[in-house]
């Protein structure tokens, strides 16, 4: 069975993160120059985290817009199912500011928000076996 796309975005996320978070680190250990190999790479991991932080965010609100009735489950009220949403794309921006401002912080960010996620598909009964 393959993964949810949901799935596979958070995966991505969490491992460009956790690259940013390396290249950052690499970054300040040379004195944090604007130009050369290392800045180019921590830019490139910048921007993959942004980008697929966008696509997580729109995969989330697409579930709400385009299919509201899935959300609700025999055990998983609506509003619950709108609140664990919320949750997630709170967490997307935490995710997206710690790109930018806090790069040291990301690993633990979107190791936890993959793990919400992997919460979030169990509960709806979408999560792979």
């Amino acid at each position: 069975m393959p993964k949810p796309p949901l799935l596979q975005l958070a995966q991505d996320l969490e491992w460009l993160g956790c690259e940013l978070e390396h290249y950052g680190h690499q970054h300040a250990l040379l004195g944090y120059p604007q130009s050369g190999p290392i800045w180019e790479s921590f830019c490139e991991k910048q921007r993959g985290v942004l980008v697929t932080a966008n696509k997580v965010e729109r995969q989330l609100k697409n579930v709400v817009r385009f299919n509201p009735s899935g959300l609700v489950g025999m055990e998983y009220p609506l509003k619950e199912a709108l609140d664990s949403i919320s949750a997630l794309l709170e967490e997307v921006e935490e995710i997206k500011h710690c790109a930018v401002f806090a790069v040291q912080e990301i690993p633990s960010k979107v190791r936890a928000f993959t793990k919400m996620i992997v919460g979030y598909l169990q509960v709806m009964g979408k999560a792979p076996v």
